[in-house]
């Protein structure tokens, strides 16, 4: 969660433009975040990585961005990267 916050995800900000302690990501930050995941905990890399983004992120994004806002909160990254790799059990320390 430490790594989603510091390296992908942006902080919100209230109504004054003063951060607010919300940190969401977008659908690109996600992917980016999604691509380092399967490389470092399934292994994935260059080609076959490539085509499993292809072929699951679109739908994993559409599964947690219901609402077509564009971005999730960084809370739910533990859930996106086991639905997006297929592995409940993926230990993400």
């Amino acid at each position: 969660m430490k790594s989603m916050i510091m390296n992908y995800a942006q902080e919100g900000k209230d109504k004054e433009g003063a951060p607010n302690g919300q940190f969401f990501m977008t659908e690109a930050q996600t992917k980016a975040a999604s691509a380092e995941v399967l490389g470092s905990h399934k292994s994935l890399d260059g080609p076959a990585k490539a085509e499993y983004l292809k072929t699951y992120f679109p739908r994993t994004w559409a599964h947690f961005d219901v609402n077509k806002a564009g971005m999730i909160g960084v809370e739910s990254m533990p859930q996106f990267m086991r639905f997006l790799s297929s592995d409940q059990t993926l230990n993400l320390q």
